[in-house]
């Protein structure tokens, strides 16, 4: 193949990248706006200033765009808990950072996060995606805090148990906390921070 012919094979894949992103960005609009049962390949493909056959050129139904979007959402919560730039952050730094990071993830998605929790308890294929995700994170979370040194923490219960329970109260306090004002935003960041600090035992700074 020539460099030519490589480097417009280059430019094809680039261009069905954009276009599937640009198809998921709208199906997330749109699944937010209307909810599941509410929206029809054709919204999508309208949204996404496309056609129907472009669609599916990418996905065969709703349901795999659908599926799509979750492991989207998936991976962009899984991010937030990432340490990258925190190497030299002391452990309370780290723990409202990433829960902060968490928390306006949620928030700014709106109501999506809400409907895939519903799907999820309905649709074993969501279920599985969404539930693998909050099982890596939390088996990092408990990770970590095993991982730290002696006396950093003096966590109230094993950290596996703990980081479930901690866990559930952010993302669902966080949806909640979607459709608040930005005032009530923070003052829910701040006072989970500091029940994951108490509950976690976090010792010095």
């Amino acid at each position: 193949m020539s460099n030519a012919q490589e480097r417009a094979r280059a430019s094809r894949k680039d261009a069905g990248a954009a276009r599937r992103t640009q198809l998921i960005d709208a199906a997330a609009d749109c699944f937010d706006e209307f909810g599941y049962a509410g929206v029809t390949v054709e919204m999508i493909a309208g949204r996404a200033h496309t056609s129907r056959p472009t669609f599916y050129a990418y996905f065969r139904s709703k349901d795999e765009i659908f599926l799509a979007l979750v492991e989207r959402v998936t991976e962009d919560l899984s991010r937030t808990q990432s340490l990258v730039g925190l190497e030299d952050a002391s452990t309370r730094q780290i723990l409202a950072a990433t829960t902060r990071a968490y928390v306006d993830a949620i928030t700014s998605m709106g109501g999506l996060v809400a409907l895939i929790d519903v799907s999820a308890t309905i649709d074993p294929a969501v279920a599985a995606i969404w539930n693998a995700g909050v099982d890596r994170r939390n088996a990092g979370y408990a990770r970590y805090l095993r991982n730290l040194p002696d006396g950093a923490i003096e966590p109230t219960l094993d950290p596996e148990r703990l980081v479930q329970i901690i866990g559930f109260a952010i993302h669902h306090g966080a949806k909640r906390a979607a459709g608040a004002d930005d005032a009530h935003k923070e003052q829910f960041i701040l006072d989970i921070i500091a029940v994951t600090e108490r509950l976690i035992g976090v010792q010095g700074g």
